[in-house]
């Protein structure tokens, strides 16, 4: 989803990690450069979701409730609404029952920014910000909600490095955050995400999947190519200050480029 506010100063500046799954580099430049993550740490609120689900205190048939309103996270902040140029106009109408497998699924495939919420509510800020650090993702952060604006405005943030969502990507298909079951679940719902860039290129056939995340001047993809192990090909790729349509080209060039080196 895109939000109408910036996280750049209009700089280009891209930096990336292109590494198999057990932790060798292949390629790198500016990996541990200091991001606003965007959407790309739904992919800790999934593994957050799928550990619940692993400890049976979670079921993908449970009902949620669908909802445009969340409580800020912020003392006396009160209630908020999704920014209008974020609203996931797929989303039932507020109120409408839902089980937690579908908006997981729409957290992910369409990066819903109120099924994340949603989620987020679910299972904890504090639990996702768990799977990161068990991932080894030590400079990311998922601090709020989002559309959580006071939060924001008083200092918390999604931040993230390149190096950073090629650990959480690399912890995720190699099994080390959640169970074989749900670690499947996972990856084949990162085959649906829509928004391809860094796969754009993966020739039919082969085993994907991917995150992306963008607003103003942000637009970052991680991406696993291959049968989900220790051998898997890794991409991250984190852009700032480029417009769209050249952020787009550039991240879909260095997926083609990850290809390449395999």
């Amino acid at each position: 989803m895109v939000s109408t506010g910036t996280h750049s100063d209009g700089v280009p500046v891209v930096a990336y990690r292109i590494a198999r799954a057990s932790g060798e580099v292949l390629a790198a430049r500016q990996d541990y450069l200091d991001f606003y993550a965007a959407s790309t740490v739904k992919l800790a609120v999934l593994v957050a979701a799928a550990r619940e689900l692993d400890a049976g205190t979670a079921s993908l048939d449970e009902t949620c409730t669908a909802t445009r309103t969340f409580t800020s996270q912020v003392p006396g902040a009160g209630e908020y609404t999704i920014e209008p140029d974020d609203v996931d106009g797929g989303l039932p109408l507020d109120g409408t029952p839902m089980p937690l497998g579908d908006v997981v699924e729409r957290m992910i495939v369409v990066s819903s920014n109120e099924a994340t919420n949603m989620v987020a509510d679910r299972v904890g800020l504090p639990a996702v910000n768990k799977v990161l650090a068990d991932a080894g993702a030590i400079d990311s952060v998922f601090g709020r909600k989002y559309s959580d604006l006071a939060a924001e405005q008083a200092g918390a943030s999604h931040r993230t490095t390149a190096a950073d969502l090629c650990l959480l990507m690399s912890a995720l298909v190699t099994g080390r955050l959640a169970s074989p079951e749900r670690t499947i679940w996972m990856c084949e719902m990162l085959g649906r995400q829509t928004d391809r860039l860094l796969t754009a290129a993966v020739p039919h056939g082969t085993p994907f999947g991917s995150k992306s995340g963008w607003v103003d001047g942000i637009r970052h993809d991680v991406a696993f190519v291959g049968e989900p192990g220790p051998d898997t090909l890794v991409i991250s790729v984190c852009t700032r200050g480029y417009d769209e349509q050249a952020a787009e080209e550039t991240l879909k060039s260095l997926g083609s480029l990850a290809l390449s080196l395999t």
